[in-house]
């Protein structure tokens, strides 16, 4: 190809930035014109995406050309919403659709997998990074009020736990919004996550603590050198350790787990251990063990049966 009609370093670097991807009138402002761009599409060098937007390395997709894609198709001022939006913020997500938030009076099309909303609520105004993305406060209140209950925990303590946002932001993007899908089930949940680092530990705490009425626990407290356990009953010398690897850990966890359970034991202290299977299939019966020993180390009141439990 004779060195005209090739692309210029600007142009090169340009799309690299964007996954790849040139608009027509990016590359036009680089010396490029539709003749140059037709070229390369003949020639099998570059691709159209859509109308005026064209892949300079078609064999190479995944996230982050369709996030671009999605950006460069709204034009600015856009944000990256939704899913996608959390993805981006550094949470694992599965995206189908990619959001894109653009300003109220501006009516673009949604193209491919790009979905395009009008924004009232200055989700675009607070965008930030690159390509765009809104907080990731507005994103967990746009998602979570549409997902179940357990997946909204975990969407939630993640987001918290990679410190992401905190609780106290999310509460405050939460009480801003006029309109709010299942608002009072978002709120509890959001005031009942203080302390919880996982979807278990919230299971834990609702399914077995709550339901049965025993004592409520200290979180996260810390009694061992490079450790927290998930809930400390200090009055009765209990503690549970809540954990979805239980039945298939790897040796190193396994021993650190065991030396930190004798550890506590050295100090009169006792460790209730729980996996997923049991505080999701069989809450009631952890329950029952649980209050056994705070039983026998002083608490008082009888065991409580919730709607689940058998006789």
């Amino acid at each position: 190809m004779h060195a005209s009609h090739r692309p210029g370093r600007e142009l090169r670097t340009l799309a690299a930035e964007q996954a790849d991807l040139i608009t027509t009138r990016q590359a036009g402002a680089l010396g490029f014109g539709e003749d140059a761009i037709e070229r390369m599409i003949r020639d099998g060098h570059w691709t159209r995406r859509s109308s005026g937007l064209f892949d300079t390395a078609p064999r190479h997709d995944g996230f982050a050309k369709d996030v671009w894609a999605a950006s460069l198709q709204a034009g600015e001022p856009y944000a990256i919403g939704g899913e996608a939006a959390l993805r981006l913020h550094g949470l694992d997500r599965s995206v189908d659709k990619i959001d894109v938030w653009v300003p109220f009076e501006r009516q673009p099309l949604s193209v491919g997998r790009t979905r395009v909303h009008r924004d009232r609520l200055g989700r675009v105004e607070r965008g930030r990074g690159t390509p765009v993305r809104i907080r990731p406060e507005d994103a967990l209140v746009d998602v979570g009020q549409r997902l179940p209950t357990e997946a909204l925990v975990g969407v939630l303590s993640d987001a918290v736990r990679l410190r992401i946002t905190t609780l106290e932001r999310v509460r405050e993007t939460l009480d801003q919004r006029h309109r709010v899908r299942l608002r009072a089930r978002f709120a509890d949940i959001v005031g009942d996550l203080s302390g919880i680092e996982s979807t278990l530990e919230y299971v834990y705490r609702r399914d077995v603590e709550r339901a049965h009425g025993l004592p409520t626990a200290v979180r996260q407290e810390s009694l061992s050198a490079g450790s927290r356990s998930d809930a400390l009953y200090e009055e009765y010398g209990v503690l549970v350790e809540v954990d979805g690897r239980l039945g298939h850990e790897d040796a190193n966890s396994a021993f650190r787990d065991l030396h930190r359970d004798n550890a506590h034991a050295a100090r009169d202290l006792i460790t209730l251990r729980y996996g997923s299977a049991d505080l999701r299939g069989r809450p009631c019966i952890a329950a029952r063990q649980l209050w056994s020993a705070l039983h026998t180390r002083g608490w008082q009141e009888p065991f409580q049966e919730c709607p689940r439990c058998h006789p």
